[in-house]
């Protein structure tokens, strides 16, 4: 049993109206998680960032600093918002919706596992999750490119020209890495582009499997979080904040929060398809947990590589991709396509 049928079970006196109204409550509660994770995500980044480097962080609005981040979210939504002369306003205003959407809805798409009597919180039932999730992540860059170009700014252009050199070095390679995992998962299930046919195949984790694709695909999550090292597209030390130097209040904040949504997003992703997921012993009561422990770990090592590593220049990042990750993810491809024929 999933969370939508445990809701329309307490609903059914409702009698018809209670299956739809079931599916809203579900999409609300889920809506108010992942805005909850956000807010808590930015504030341990601010914490465990001032450790490393030996400060205190937020600590003065609220116990521990806690509050801080609601007084930013306000001081951002009654910013005045400066716009661009020579903006195209259509795009200029749509771009951050659109890089929130894409963002939002890639949540949606994730099967989180089982909580005790709650059951499962999986929104989306498909058998093709995992090219649905690709999709919607292409919508992000979409939204990018549209707000640096739209600005009519250089800084912002300069921004937009290395995001797109960014995604284009990493993203094959990253597809290349996941097809492994459906050639391997398509000899154990009858869904393997499912997220959740994946996890079920996974008996070792696919990290095990085929360390290769797990490194590409690492560092291709790296990039598309697009904090450093592989921040090219802001370059703040460079181009202000890149493609979105034009932004102010709560547009720009729409910029800011999938920055850190998609670390998170991110450390599910590698969680499900490289580290088993929610599986586990007792994973029909504990699923969720185990996936968010593998996950806040992984988020762990986000912040890390954060925090420590210079940002590489945008040159080396391309050849990067080409040169050594795009080799890695065929040969890893290779290396899948033999174990799925004489191994697994």
């Amino acid at each position: 049993m999933n969370v939508l049928l445990r809701i329309h079970q307490w609903l059914s006196p409702l009698g018809i109206a209670s299956y739809p109204l079931a599916y809203i409550i579900e999409i609300i509660i889920f809506f108010i998680l992942v805005a909850i994770s956000f807010v808590g995500l930015i504030y341990f980044f601010r914490k465990y960032m001032a450790r490393i480097q030996l400060r205190i962080g937020p600590n003065r609005v609220g116990k521990f600093g806690l509050l801080q981040l609601i007084a930013d979210a306000l001081k951002l939504i009654q910013k005045e918002p400066i716009l661009p002369k020579n903006r195209d306003d259509l795009a200029y205003k749509t771009a951050p919706i659109l890089v929130m959407i894409s963002v939002i809805t890639a949540f949606i798409l994730i099967p989180y596992g089982s909580f005790y009597y709650f059951g499962s919180l999986n929104i989306v039932n498909s058998q093709v999750t995992i090219i649905l999730v690709f999709a919607v992540l292409s919508i992000m860059p979409i939204g990018e490119v549209i707000g640096g170009i739209s600005t009519k700014s250089n800084y912002a252009l300069l921004g937009t020209l290395r995001g797109i050199a960014k995604d284009v070095s990493f993203e094959v390679p990253m597809i290349i890495s996941v097809l492994a995992i459906i050639m391997i998962a398509s000899r154990k299930v009858a869904d393997p582009f499912s997220i959740t046919g994946i996890v079920t195949s996974e008996i070792i984790p696919y990290g095990i499997v085929e360390p290769l694709g797990l490194i590409v695909f690492f560092i291709g999550m790296v990039a598309r979080a697009s904090h450093s090292p592989y921040d090219l597209a802001e370059s703040d030390s460079e181009l202000i904040t890149g493609y979105t130097t034009e932004y102010s209040g709560m547009r720009f904040g729409l910029f800011y929060i999938p920055l850190f949504a998609m670390v998170f997003f991110a450390s599910l992703l590698i969680s499900l398809l490289y580290l088993g997921g929610y599986n586990g012993p007792l994973s029909g009561d504990l699923g969720l947990i185990y996936l968010l422990i593998k996950a806040f770990v992984l988020v762990m090592i986000f912040f890390l590589i954060w925090i420590s590593l210079p940002r590489i220049r945008i040159d080396r990042f391309v050849n990067m991709g080409w040169k050594y990750l795009l080799p890695i993810s065929i040969i890893n491809l290779v290396y899948a396509g033999l174990i799925t024929l004489y191994v697994w």
